[in-house]
């Protein structure tokens, strides 16, 4: 986990029968078995799936953050219930506001967690042992519902954010209602535009194919693992470097959704890479291949060659083992 410190924690609760908010008067006590739970709740808001962005310093949600953790909680919980209270699917959540330093910098936290239904063994009573039990935590390794981290030195935000339906429609209520921000892309949904974008263009210019894929993949690896980020131009340059109308109609339509180069080095975005590191072949004859990427883009190891008939043959070269798994 990170290098996390959790100074104080309160826990009001939303209510969904009557729509009201529960408030607490006093902070938990941080026991381990609490610490560690909240901390692993925390590090999942510093992944891959976070929106990021920074509040401008007139930003109106932001003058509801004080020094005091009680008052902030109590003003951003009932603006949070404002917005949330038109949601068509309402179950009791837990509103956790947690004071914490991350790498000896003060953060704010506000976590959204519903809590659950679980059936339970209640021991000493035979008749019926096994009884539905309500208000349940989930499990420390499920992200929360919604999150949102404030870094108090230089505003920095990390958010989780879902949709909610009001009236047929779903809309970002947190970001557009509640902060008034408009949040880059997280790095998962940067990836999967990235890739759509790509394969459209690929496909315009009649360069789609299982050679164009596996560039694609090794590209944006490339790009994050060494350049700790993903910029439109460098794909462009990777993806394109032998048509300038692609490389540029890429660019285009990309930085229609993701306007800035998006970096990576402050989030966990290990689930991505380990996607990203190896090619996934499927043949047609049901042959399936799993290459690492410096074994495919090794000429000495691996060569794809395409036969006069369009078929295509795969030489894999210099092996020393092969082991049945």
């Amino acid at each position: 986990m990170m290098d996390l410190y959790l100074r104080r924690i309160i826990v009001h609760q939303f209510t969904p029968n009557d729509t009201e908010l529960i408030f607490s008067d006093n902070f938990l006590e941080i026991t381990p078995r609490l610490d560690e739970y909240f901390r692993k709740k925390l590090d999942k808001v510093f992944s891959d799936e976070a929106k990021r962005g920074s509040f401008d310093s007139d930003n109106v949600f932001l003058s509801n953050l004080r020094d005091d953790l009680m008052e902030s909680s109590l003003k951003i919980a009932q603006l949070w219930k404002e917005e949330f209270v038109i949601s068509e699917d309402q179950k009791t959540n837990d509103l956790v506001f947690i004071q914490f330093d991350k790498e000896g910098v003060e953060h704010f936290a506000f976590l959204r967690i519903a809590l659950r239904e679980n059936l339970t063994h209640i021991a000493g009573d035979n008749q019926v042992p096994i009884k539905v039990t309500q208000n349940n935590l989930p499990s420390a390794a499920q992200t929360p519902d919604e999150a949102l981290v404030i870094n108090r030195r230089n505003h920095n935000y990390y958010l989780i954010e879902k949709r909610i339906k009001h009236n047929g429609s779903f809309a970002n209520y947190f970001s557009e209602n509640l902060l008034q921000v408009q949040p880059e892309q997280s790095i998962k949904k940067s990836i999967k535009l990235v890739e759509q974008t790509a394969q459209k263009i690929a496909e315009n210019f009649n360069r789609d194919d299982f050679a164009f894929q596996s560039k694609m993949k090794s590209a944006i690896y490339n790009n994050l693992e060494e350049e700790q980020e993903l910029s439109p131009e460098k794909l462009a340059d990777q993806l394109f470097d032998d048509n300038l109308t692609a490389r540029l109609t890429f660019v285009d339509e990309l930085k229609e959704v993701i306007p800035e180069p998006i970096t990576v080095a402050d989030v966990d975005y290990s689930r991505q890479t380990k996607k990203l590191e190896s090619q996934k072949l499927s043949l047609s004859n049901g042959i399936e291949l799993i290459v690492p990427n410096n074994v495919y883009q090794d000429a000495e190891s691996v060569e794809f060659i395409q036969n006069q008939d369009g078929t295509y043959s795969i030489l894999i070269k210099n092996i020393q083992d092969i082991q049945n798994k």
